[in-house]
């Protein structure tokens, strides 16, 4: 049985990403099948109001849904408030999620890939999430699967199930108590930051500025509970959002994201119902996020000052 996931937006004053991530998804397959939200936020400041005003207008020429259902807000949310209420939503209703930054653009086979995953790996307690982004990766040639698993998360365009994310305590004080118990823990600290060098500096980030960062979170979770994500080989999204428009992507002088070919097949594919990790995916991933010695030493540093009570050094 096919089973057709709703599809949740962020979105406030990017105009242009707004449209571009819009427009992309309505020429997926299934498209016409796929209920989208979009959780439409309140200007913070003046400079908000050109793009949300265009927004404003062109949500009303929203077509090829199956239906288009807007959460406007009369304040300033925020993007996490702007998320987890609008997600909370959702979840009175599905049982499942797409949730998409309005930055991204997608594969035509976006929203099949990423259904077929949900449909697939519901009842498997191991998997967190399916990604429809894949990191700009060289795959090796002989790894002959569509997929691969990983202790990672990405909210470029991701399916979620109600159940899992309710597993988690979204309690920012819980959660910020949470990653000062685990950085204490240098043991398992190294082992987090084996997997990938920007999950632990993250977590510091969080501490020294009192702010939750969900996808940091998640993978913290992930990595606790053993449980892992499902990639693509090849990416069903690619983002637009390093051009200083955002809160999160700073500008970058080649934009390997921007740039990345995603999947414009039409041929028929299937996914595996049992995926172990790979090893070799596993070093790849590590060599991408990889940092320097000395950005390593750094934080190592601050983890010390952090857990002696003294971040305010640094």
């Amino acid at each position: 049985m096919n089973i057709y996931a709703p599809v949740l937006i962020i979105t406030l004053n990017r105009y242009e990403h707004f449209k571009r991530c819009v427009e992309s998804l309505s020429a997926c397959t299934d498209a016409d099948k796929t209920d989208l939200y979009i959780a439409f936020d309140y200007p913070a400041n003046e400079n908000h109001w050109e793009g949300y005003w265009r927004i404003e207008d062109y949500l009303t020429k929203i077509q090829g849904f199956k239906s288009v259902i807007i959460f406007k807000r009369s304040e300033n949310f925020g993007p996490v408030k702007n998320h987890l209420e609008a997600q909370s939503k959702i979840f009175e209703t599905y049982d499942r999620i797409i949730l998409s930054e309005d930055d991204n653009e997608f594969s035509p086979n976006f929203l099949d890939f990423v259904n077929k995953g949900l449909n697939k790996y519901k009842d498997n307690s191991s998997i967190f999430s399916v990604s429809g982004y894949n990191y700009p990766l060289k795959i090796p040639q002989n790894y002959n699967s569509n997929i691969y698993i990983w202790c990672g998360f990405s909210a470029w365009g991701v399916g979620l199930w109600r159940d899992k994310w309710q597993k988690i305590d979204w309690n920012v004080y819980s959660a910020l108590q949470e990653v000062r118990i685990f950085l204490k823990n240098y043991k398992q600290v190294y082992k987090l930051n084996k997997i990938a060098n920007h999950y632990v500096p993250a977590l510091i980030l969080m501490l020294k500025n009192n702010v939750f960062h969900g996808d940091g979170y998640i993978c913290l979770y992930q990595f606790q509970n053993n449980m892992n994500s499902i990639f693509p080989t090849i990416s069903r999204v690619r983002n637009m959002g390093h051009d200083g428009s955002g809160v999160n992507c700073k500008i970058v002088n080649y934009d390997i994201y921007k740039e990345q070919k995603i999947y414009m097949d039409s041929k028929s594919y299937s996914l595996h119902s049992e995926i172990m990790q790979n090893k070799s995916i596993n070093n790849i991933l590590r060599l991408f996020f990889k940092n320097s010695i000395k950005s390593q030493a750094k934080s190592f540093i601050k983890l010390l000052l952090i857990n002696l009570g003294l971040s305010r050094f640094f």
